[in-house]
């Protein structure tokens, strides 16, 4: 059976789903982008069982996995394009069979397009739309057509880059996430000089050195035997894992398998052929055409940049406010257990009325004694020190600084450096302050959980 991973996000610490083992063995890499239950999200950090993530900051990031839709075969998106065709050149298919809506729908679709002064990309157009540093290739080709011919692209340019290119495609577009501006005569280029004959051989090339292949070789070589069912490749590591599968049936059969599921040699190489003969031209044009968006429309509509981020920063405030603590007067020593919620605005000691009060989480409420202790070792001075340094920014910033050293990954000289940006009175009257405030909490959390890996170490 295979396994399955929590997400977590890491504002609320809330579980909202879980991925299957081939989803994040393929796509899982830290900073990549998703959709779960209506929502784009980045991946911060990968554990044993659990995938911590945070809520995308660009909406208009192009997921790297969106699910496995039926594929649009090459003669059905060729069709589109012709319908595309004829209608750009202002001829009538009235008497098409398809319904009244879904006509008016397609006929609004390239009025649009025509309007505000782009190219439509037909059967024999493909059009390459620019904006900064994303790239959306328009091509009638078909589902599996698409994504062979953005397997070769996205590996041609990131060998001749020197970086990752981030890649997604559907049946009637590519879209490139480049990680700096290029030219798009090299995507022109791309299409004009590949060798149809070479094509199966590059893609094979392309697939073996990929992260794509990962999940279909484990999966393979539990197929043949080579591994136990509940074989764990994290034990080995997946380089090590692939490297003893290399030059074998099973590493073959894999990317078989995968160039099968994914892929459509034949029909790309037929489109290359036409490509280089003239028969398909390419445009180049500046800007995000209509139809390019189309493609990205329900994505960009699932959650609005604002929404998204104040209604994750209520939540990682209610988890703050909610964390248990305890309070150490440094006076004399006495110690109490609360919650920052519960917490007065200037916590004071009901003992001796001091206000130079130390806040210890759960995992180190032991640190309370150290404060009463005669002789401490060297370690101990240290932690001593941070306490009072703790003390003083609850002194000068009350409870908002019990939220800020409750964050996970957040110490007095992190609570200290986020803290003196603010001034005290203005953190008390404006709720717009707050925010900003718990915004920069969220992300010293986020930058803890992305490099815990070196801190525990």
């Amino acid at each position: 059976d295979e396994k399955t991973y929590h997400v977590v996000d890491i504002g609320s610490r809330r579980k909202i789903g879980t991925l299957d083992e081939s989803f994040v063995l393929n796509y899982g890499y830290e900073g990549a982008d998703f959709i779960l239950r209506g929502k784009t999200w980045t991946i911060i950090k990968r554990e044993d069982d659990e995938i911590l993530v945070a809520p995308a900051e660009e909406i208009g990031t192009v997921p790297s996995w969106i699910g496995e839709d039926i594929p649009v075969p090459f003669e059905i998106a060729q069709e589109v394009g012709r319908l595309r065709r004829i209608v750009s050149e202002n001829k009538n298919i009235n008497g098409y069979p398809c319904d009244k809506h879904s006509l008016e729908r397609f006929l609004r679709q390239i009025e649009e397009q025509k309007k505000h002064g782009f190219i439509v990309p037909t059967d024999r157009m493909i059009t390459i739309d620019v904006e900064d540093k994303n790239v959306v290739i328009n091509a009638c080709f078909g589902t599996k057509v698409n994504e062979t011919l953005g397997r070769l692209i996205s590996a041609l340019l990131a060998q001749s880059l020197g970086e990752s290119i981030g890649i997604n495609s559907d049946a009637y577009r590519i879209n490139l996430e480049l990680p700096t501006r290029i030219s798009t005569e090299k995507i022109r280029d791309i299409l004009l000089k590949t060798k149809p004959e070479a094509l199966e051989y590059l893609i094979r090339r392309i697939l073996q050195n990929s992260t794509f292949i990962r999940w279909q070789l484990i999966h393979v070589a539990r197929k043949f035997g080579a591994t136990k069912k509940d074989f764990d490749y994290k034990k080995i590591g997946t380089k090590k894992f692939f490297t003893l599968f290399e030059k074998t049936s099973i590493l073959d059969e894999a990317i078989n398998k995968l160039v099968w599921d994914r892929m459509d040699i034949q029909n790309t190489k037929k489109v290359l052929h036409r490509i280089q003969n003239n028969e398909i031209k390419i445009h180049i044009q500046r800007g995000i055409s209509p139809i390019s968006l189309a493609g990205s429309e329900t994505i960009r509509g699932l959650m609005t940049p604002q929404r998204a981020d104040r209604t994750i920063l209520m939540a990682l405030k209610k988890r703050l406010e909610n964390t248990n603590i305890t309070l150490a007067c440094t006076n004399c020593y006495h110690t109490w257990n609360t919650t920052p919620k519960r917490a007065a605005p200037q916590p004071r000691c009901s003992r001796c009325g001091a206000i130079r009060i130390a806040v210890l989480t759960r995992y180190d409420m032991e640190k309370a004694k150290l404060l009463s202790k005669k002789h401490k070792t060297k370690q101990e001075v240290k932690e001593i020190r941070r306490l009072h340094k703790n003390a003083n920014l609850i002194l000068s910033y009350g409870k908002h600084a019990l939220l800020t050293l409750v964050g996970r990954g957040i110490g007095p000289d992190t609570a200290a450096r986020i803290l003196r940006k603010y001034n005290r009175l203005d953190l008390d009257r404006s709720e717009e302050v707050q925010i900003n405030l718990l915004r920069d909490i969220l992300k010293a959390e986020l930058n803890y959980a992305r490099t815990r890996g070196f801190w525990d170490n």
